[in-house]
């Protein structure tokens, strides 16, 4: 009995030792607890946590280690978004590779523009274009977001906490944009637009119809025009603005012709034609005919020339040209084309007659005889030349035949006003007796004999004039035009000084008298004795010019080089 009371006093005085180790031990921790939390500040030191916000609104301490810590991670902060796509949680690395397609993104994905012009809308390319992005300054940008702090110390950690905090309620959305280089625009615009634009085409004469002896007439076009550099001005502008998907409205305008096919139809007539008897001979004609052939259906648009010469070209066998009397030198003989220079008058004539520019006309060195002197015009390869210019603002046509020894020229085009015609008239203004006889002796010819090589002929100096007629065919004006002049001509007889004996005697050039000795008879002037037959005539005489009066001018441009001179004739001219 008494053992076991003794071992429970033992066990008292044990658990009395536990419990007053325990209470020091609660006495220790408690003092531990006042000393930081209230001793401490009592003695005049203060705790190193920081006490922050959390999101929820309750105050929460941190070691400034530990908070720094948790700011300082190497990661974008939750509540960071680039373009609109978080990216909490990533590092730097990893969203440069998220976006690495922005840095290298192809112009025609960003750039979008359209013109409109009128209901249809005109992509612009975008070739040439440079594109910049400035997304890796933005990534750059976003990471650093709530990373520095304008505080000192602690409160900077505070202050960059309560940043990076607020984001989780606030996220921030960081936008990149780009830079777009618009130099080349103005190209871009050019390429798309200016395939718009047409000329307004006006009716006009593509031809000339010889079988209904109309001219062809092809109908007028709408042009169309676009105001290109007020739209590459309003492009750059959106552009500049960052407007890269747009619609940019066009000035553009419908340009109407002013000339129809119809009026020119009902405009465009007969306005001069001039015709003349040919001779009988069948080489002649020959050539007259193919020179008609050659400026038959011949059109001339505004400001167009006419050159014989050239449009017609050297007259040669091969394109049938046949031999015929020209005039060469003031004198008559066979030339190939030889009265080519009938047609030729014939086409001078009629384009005086429609008020057309005439450029080069020349006289012949003997006055024709199908048409009044001073109104000739002849032709030679290559000069003299016969030239004219269409001055007018239509078309003009030319309309040439031959037929039953007749050639004819008509000239189609614009009318002359008020149904005015022109006429041409030569008028003398002196004539030129010949001076005398030329003797050439001749030492194969016998003394008493003489030959005339050619007879002699009066010359002609001439004015012509275009003279304009009303309706009621009444003179209204006169204008001086070509002159001519055809040079007179002397007599040349060739008088033989030859003796019996074969002795060559002197010759008195003035009176054809020889010197030769007593029973050597000189033959007298007039006498015919021993004279050859004179040569047969120089020109084939044919019956005045036949006229055909035409209708109304817009101008009366007539002349250009004044003609005449004594080397008109020359080849192929004919009479």
């Amino acid at each position: 009995m008494k053992k076991n009371a003794a071992r429970r006093r033992q066990k008292r005085k044990k658990k009395l030792m536990l419990g007053a180790v325990a209470g020091v031990l609660v006495v220790g921790a408690l003092g531990t607890t006042l000393y930081f939390t209230v001793l401490k500040d009592v003695l005049g030191g203060k705790s190193n946590k920081i006490v922050v916000t959390d999101i929820n609104g309750s105050e929460v301490s941190f070691e400034p280690e530990e908070l720094a810590m948790q700011i300082d991670v190497p990661t974008f902060y939750d509540g960071i978004t680039i373009n609109g796509v978080s990216v909490g949680g990533k590092t730097k690395e990893e969203v440069k590779a998220q976006f690495a397609s922005e840095m290298n993104k192809p112009v025609s994905e960003v750039v979008d523009v359209k013109f409109q012009v009128g209901n249809d809308l005109i992509p612009m390319g975008t070739d040439g274009l440079t594109l910049t992005s400035d997304i890796e300054e933005i990534i750059d940008k976003a990471y650093d977001y709530g990373r520095s702090s304008t505080l000192p110390g602690d409160e900077g950690l505070k202050d960059r906490y309560n940043t990076i905090n607020a984001l989780k309620k606030n996220p921030i959305d960081f936008v990149s944009t780009y830079t777009l280089d618009t130099s080349a625009v103005d190209n871009l615009a050019h390429q798309a637009l200016d395939p718009l634009e047409k000329d307004v085409v006006e009716a006009y004469a593509s031809s000339f119809d010889l079988e209904n002896l109309a001219f062809v007439i092809e109908e007028s076009q709408e042009g169309f025009k676009v105001d290109v550099n007020k739209a590459i001005a309003d492009t750059k502008e959106r552009l500049n603005n960052s407007d890269y998907v747009c619609v940019v409205p066009v000035t553009s305008e419908t340009i109407e012709p002013q000339t129809s096919a119809e009026f020119l139809r009902n405009y465009l007539c007969l306005v001069s034609t001039t015709t003349s008897k040919t001779s009988g001979n069948d080489n002649r004609n020959t050539n007259i005919r193919l020179i008609c052939e050659s400026i038959d259906g011949l059109m001339l648009q505004p400001g167009e020339s006419f050159d014989f010469n050239k449009h017609v070209g050297q007259r040669t066998e091969e394109k049938g040209f046949k031999m015929a009397h020209g005039i060469f030198n003031g004198d008559m003989r066979d030339e190939l084309g030889g009265g080519i220079c009938q047609a030729n008058t014939m086409l001078y004539q009629s384009v005086t007659k429609a008020d057309l520019q005439v450029d080069e006309r020349k006289n012949h060195t003997i006055p024709s005889t199908y048409v009044d002197k001073g109104t000739d015009a002849t032709v030679t390869w290559e000069s003299p030349n016969f030239r004219f210019t269409n001055n007018t603002e239509y078309p003009v046509a030319i309309h040439a035949w031959y037929e039953d020894q007749h050639v004819t020229v008509e000239l189609y085009g614009r009318p002359l006003e008020d149904g005015v015609t022109i006429k041409l008239v030569g008028e003398l203004v002196r004539e030129i007796p010949p001076t005398g006889t030329t003797y050439v002796a001749d030492p194969s010819l016998a003394v008493g004999q003489k030959q005339t090589v050619t007879s002699s002929r009066t010359g002609y100096d001439y004015k012509s004039y275009k003279v304009y007629y009303d309706k009621d065919g009444n003179e209204i004006k006169k204008e001086e035009y070509f002159p001519s002049h055809y040079p007179m001509r002397n007599a040349e007889v060739r008088i033989g000084v030859k003796g019996p004996d074969g002795t060559i005697y002197k010759m008195d050039p003035k009176t054809g008298k020889v010197d030769a000795p007593e029973g050597i008879t000189n033959p007298p002037s007039s006498s015919q004795d021993g004279e050859t037959t004179p040569p047969p005539p120089e020109t084939t005489p044919a019956p005045p010019p036949e006229t055909t009066p035409a209708p109304p001018p817009e101008n009366n441009q007539g002349g250009g080089e004044n003609g005449g001179g004594e080397n008109g004739g020359g080849g192929e001219g004919g009479a």
